[in-house]
């Protein structure tokens, strides 16, 4: 299979919803979250909602996409950019459109928020919020390509995620994310896992100095 990763146009953003959804619907996370008989359609909205307010916003992330040679969407990365603020004031300051959206979850999924935001590293950094691949394209490294591509842009700043299982921390250790710790009770996996900048600030500023 032949893989494209980019990032996303208005034409890829439905597609990119539809490889997300597909790839969190058994999340653990997520489902602690987002649970009950219409999980799908909360995941659904929530994506969208996150997508349209901040994703697709260029002073605020990116929405990465692999496409095959057809131009079909097998997989999506939403990245939150090092100039994006995640205080969870920011986060309340949507509470309204997140009612609409996940309603009677929206204790659940704020507590689980709150949480991670509150062991998230106060630097400055490019967070990886979601990687998800559709279940017919799994196996074939679109995963790993979407985490190289924007590996290969991080510049001077470091980068942040939380695995949500141990299988998802496995691959982002491959591609040189290292462990920080898990959140105890808040899911089976939750690993907090941090990548160095791969650029230095330290040598290029001390060398700018001389």
């Amino acid at each position: 299979m032949k893989i494209t990763v980019r990032e996303a146009t208005a034409a890829d953003i439905p597609g990119a919803i539809h490889a997300l959804v597909d790839g969190f619907s058994k999340d653990p996370v997520m489902s602690g979250a987002l649970g009950g008989s219409m999980k799908i359609e909360r995941i659904r909205a929530l994506f969208e909602l996150q997508i349209r307010t901040q994703y697709s916003h260029a002073d605020q992330g990116r929405v990465d996409v692999a496409v095959d040679t057809s131009g079909k969407v097998l997989g999506a990365a939403l990245w939150a950019t090092p100039h994006k603020s995640t205080s969870f004031v920011d986060e309340l300051k949507q509470v309204g459109e997140y009612v609409q959206v996940l309603r009677g979850s929206l204790i659940s999924a704020a507590l689980t928020e709150y949480k991670l935001l509150k062991a998230r590293p106060v630097f400055k950094h490019w967070y990886l919020y979601t990687i998800g691949v559709h279940k017919d394209a799994r196996g074939h490294g679109v995963g790993s390509a979407l985490l190289d591509f924007r590996r290969e842009q991080l510049g001077e700043y470091p980068a942040y995620l939380e695995a949500s299982t141990y299988n998802s921390a496995a691959l982002y250790k491959r591609h040189g994310f290292v462990e920080l710790g898990g959140y105890g009770k808040l899911s089976k996996a939750a690993i907090g896992m941090w990548h160095p900048a791969p650029i230095s600030s330290i040598d290029k500023n001390h060398a700018t100095a001389r």
